[in-house]
């Protein structure tokens, strides 16, 4: 019986399931995953021994959600389809995460110099707030302001891989992301609706390699991904 016991208490505290959201004091961490590397190709994401990601593709999240009864946990990317008890990861790191947070953990970066980037998600703002974040992790991208447009500056100098966010006044806004400290709109946002206590992020990814018909590269925007934090 002690060591039933035992194995219980080991296996409970590597635990991963797709569980609800996790709130404050609770005795889980949660998370997604994104692939944020342009020239990685698809990857299998493992926590610990468990995989939390399967052949997922630049710019996309995990399906599920996940949430884990430990604070800190290795985190490593495959290949897609590798057998990761005989194949070398392209990336392995510990990660640490809190009780009662949601996270989300991107593979980010250039295949040769692959990294794990773990993305807290900001709280809950007061009624009447939203919360919105920028996430940087536009490999080859300098800083970032975000700004409405033709307006004031809610955001400067977000570099990568980090991320910086702003509380602001529920209402509806039209936004750009700027290179730091210039004028130059890298991307328009267009114009969003944020209600009282709505939490979101842009995720500002490289754009993927193209080239012209006579095979020279051409220069594309770079990619935003507008998500929930959950």
């Amino acid at each position: 019986m002690p060591r039933v016991l035992a194995t219980f208490v080991i296996v409970a505290a590597i635990w991963l399931a797709s569980a609800g959201a996790a709130e404050s004091g609770t005795q889980v961490a949660c998370f997604r995953i994104l692939h944020a590397s342009p020239d990685a190709g698809n990857i299998d994401v493992y926590i610990n021994r468990t995989r939390v990601a399967e052949d997922i593709a630049y710019t996309q999240f995990s399906q599920r959600r996940w949430c884990i009864a430990a604070t800190i946990a290795l985190a490593r990317a495959f290949p897609a389809g590798a057998d990761p008890n005989a194949t070398p990861p392209l990336v392995s790191s510990n990660v640490t995460m809190a009780f009662g947070r949601s996270y989300v953990i991107a593979i980010a970066d250039r295949l040769q110099q692959l990294q794990v980037v773990v993305l807290e998600n900001p709280t809950l703002p007061p009624v009447g707030r939203f919360s919105l974040r920028v996430a940087h992790l536009a490999i080859g991208i300098g800083g970032l302001d975000l700004a409405v447009t033709g307006g004031p500056l809610w955001l400067s100098g977000v570099v990568f891989p980090t991320a910086q966010t702003t509380t602001q006044p529920a209402g509806r806004y039209a936004l750009e992301l700027r290179e730091a400290g210039t004028p130059n709109v890298l991307a328009s946002l267009g114009e969003s609706t944020f209600r009282s206590r709505e939490r979101k992020t842009i995720y500002v990814l490289a754009p993927s390699a193209a080239a012209d018909d006579a095979g020279r590269a051409v220069a594309l925007p770079v990619i935003t991904l507008v998500e929930p934090d959950r």
